[in-house]
């Protein structure tokens, strides 16, 4: 029941206007690079291959091209300073921001449309599957 309800609601949710979600300058793979750094924060080339489950040159190269579009930026780790690290530019922080919120948007639109009863009912399974993640 919830994943056919969630199949139908992914295939009319391509009837939403998605636009402000997709930035043509960036891969999907590079935008998921960006929003592991805006969640944890500054980390190393090798940790994000180990997250994103690529190479370490991969990475590398993925950083490059961010690093030219001005989205992130290489520094020293304080406490070892053989390591780089790899952290989001305040023009990063906002791109990231401002996907995160399209997205918000979009949801807090189609809610307009909807019943109280099934917003209630729609908040308590939120409730529920936020619990599940945190456990």
């Amino acid at each position: 029941m919830v994943l056919t309800a969630h199949e139908e609601t992914s295939r009319l949710l391509l009837n939403e206007d998605l636009s402000s979600l997709f930035d043509s300058t960036l891969t999907l793979p590079q935008i998921h690079l960006m929003v592991l750094l805006y969640r944890d924060g500054a980390v190393s080339g090798h940790e994000l291959a180990d997250r994103l489950g690529v190479s370490t040159p991969t990475v590398s190269g993925m950083v490059d091209r961010l690093e030219a579009q001005q989205m992130v930026q290489r520094r020293a780790d304080p406490g070892d300073r053989r390591v780089r690290l790899v952290a989001l530019t305040v023009e990063g922080e906002q791109r990231v921001s401002s996907v995160h919120e399209a997205g918000w948007r979009i949801g807090r639109d189609l809610m307009d449309r909807m019943e109280m009863a099934d917003l209630r009912a729609l908040a308590q399974g939120m409730q529920a599957l936020a619990r599940a993640a945190r456990a």
